[in-house]
């Protein structure tokens, strides 16, 4: 043990809001032997595998409560602690999809920076970074708003920050139009070619307004990540967020658009191709048998 106290620098690992009750008085016991350790916190990517905006609360309450923390340790067993590494990840496997960008991120890495020099933050500092260091004209979002939202800021890649809170806007807009129309427009009046003529006129009208601002979105956001990505960037971002979301709304916009110029008179029920009974076949696949596979 000896040896390897002279051989590693450990660091330790802790995202979550509250870094005190993470870890008991036992825990750092076994560190205080090594004359180096480290800690890390996070400015982003670390609030979920497909997040795409980080929040300013979350990353600066984990600073904060690491900084309580090391102290605590230092003073009551004497934990040589030798800095904090600020990290940010922007996938969480190799494998799997982009999370948080950094331009969209600079906000929360500025308020986790600040907090970690001075310690603590005041309604002065506050107002410090958000005016005269991001140059935003309101202060930046701690926590998800309850209604869309879209702050204009300065800072070098305000320009996806933006985005994003465009992006935010259009997703409220998609859960509220889609619950209207899927009152409406249901898999069964897809599949039978059947509409209430009035209630496809009203969706036909809401979907075609998201419609024109998911279109004019996506243009715009792949012409921002050429200002700071490659060109795989921008449509990886779109197909993991938002392709599979636009095309169920131009499906229903294509259906509701046809239905609405030929229908001329609707079947009575039962409907035709609504008789035959469901059956669904149970897959002869397990968990054991595609680990065998696989090897």
């Amino acid at each position: 043990m000896t040896e390897l106290i002279k051989l590693v620098v450990p660091m330790i690992w802790a995202y979550v809001d509250d870094v005190k009750s993470w870890f008991d008085d036992s825990f750092w016991m076994r560190f205080a032997p090594f004359p180096e350790v480290w800690v890390a916190s996070s400015y982003k990517g670390s609030s979920g595998e497909i997040t795409t905006m980080s929040y300013i609360g979350h990353h600066q309450r984990n600073q904060q409560t690491w900084l309580e923390t090391m102290y605590t340790a230092s003073k009551r067993y004497k934990v040589n602690f030798t800095g904090i590494a600020v990290t940010g990840w922007s996938r969480y496997d190799h494998m799997l999809s982009l999370c948080e960008f950094i331009p969209t991120s600079i906000p929360s890495l500025a308020y986790s920076l600040q907090t970690i020099e001075h310690g603590r933050l005041t309604d002065v500092l506050n107002e410090t970074i958000s005016q005269k260091i991001l140059g935003c004209y309101q202060m930046p979002l701690w926590e998800r708003s309850t209604f869309a939202t879209f702050i204009a800021c300065k800072f070098p890649g305000h320009e996806m920050y933006e985005m994003m809170h465009q992006y935010d806007s259009i997703m409220r807009q998609h859960e509220e139009t889609m619950a209207f129309v899927r009152l409406f427009v249901t898999d069964i009046h897809l599949r039978q070619n059947y509409i209430h003529y009035k209630r496809a006129e009203e969706s036909l009208g809401r979907l075609l307004s998201l419609e024109n601002q998911m279109i004019h979105f996506i243009d715009a956001f792949q012409n921002a990540c050429l200002m700071f990505f490659t060109a795989d960037i921008g449509p990886e971002w779109l197909q993991t967020y938002l392709m599979h979301t636009f095309k169920e709304v131009q499906q229903r916009v294509n259906f509701l658009d046809r239905s609405l110029k030929t229908q001329s008179s609707w079947l009575q029920r039962p409907l035709p191709k609504n008789t035959s009974r469901i059956v669904v076949k149970i897959r002869n696949i397990t968990f054991n048998s595609l680990i065998r596979f696989s090897q």
